[in-house]
């Protein structure tokens, strides 16, 4: 009996987690569509690069603990009507997705911290152009490599939706 109240918890925990990373991908990618929009040396540009980096972060750890409960408590198929490898398919996607919005992460601090914008011991020069190039690129091609995934979640799951008639609240978490 406790193990499955244990069970019931960690479920909604990890339900209400994956809920959050969507709500804060959903504010990130918002910031992202709309600072190219705004000039560069504006200081609504600095507010926006700076929210972006704060709810960056906050997708990062969010991520980083979601897999952490992917771990240990991994998603089981409680329905039915879809098959073991269908179930499989896509979570093995949506963890992958997990995965991105991790590297996209180390990417971001990287990006951030080689540029100046943040620092980790007061005092200490990070401006790093050369890592700062290379890991910005990395962090723009995660972007898009995590919008292809999920891209490829919603199709998957859109699919699995028609073909085996399996309604989900969750197709964009």
């Amino acid at each position: 009996c406790i193990r499955i109240m244990n069970d019931n918890k960690l479920k909604t925990l990890s339900s209400m987690t994956s809920w959050i990373l969507f709500l804060l991908f959903l504010v990130v990618f918002k910031n992202m569509a709309e600072v190219p929009t705004v000039p560069t040396e504006s200081p609504e540009r600095l507010l926006l690069r700076n929210f972006h980096i704060a709810m960056g972060s906050l997708l990062f750890i969010c991520s980083f603990f979601r897999a952490g409960l992917w771990l240990v408590f991994p998603p089981q198929n409680n329905n039915s009507k879809l098959p073991d490898t269908s179930y499989a398919q896509v979570h093995v996607l949506q963890f992958s997705l997990y995965c991105a919005f991790i590297a996209q992460g180390i990417s971001g601090i990287l990006s951030a911290w080689s540029d100046g914008l943040i620092q980790f011991v007061p005092g200490v020069d990070t401006m790093n152009h050369g890592l700062w190039v290379t890991v910005g690129y990395l962090h723009s091609a995660f972007g898009f490599f995590y919008i292809n995934l999920i891209l490829f979640i919603i199709l998957f799951r859109i699919y699995h939706m028609i073909r085996y008639r399996v309604f989900s609240l969750n197709v964009f978490a």
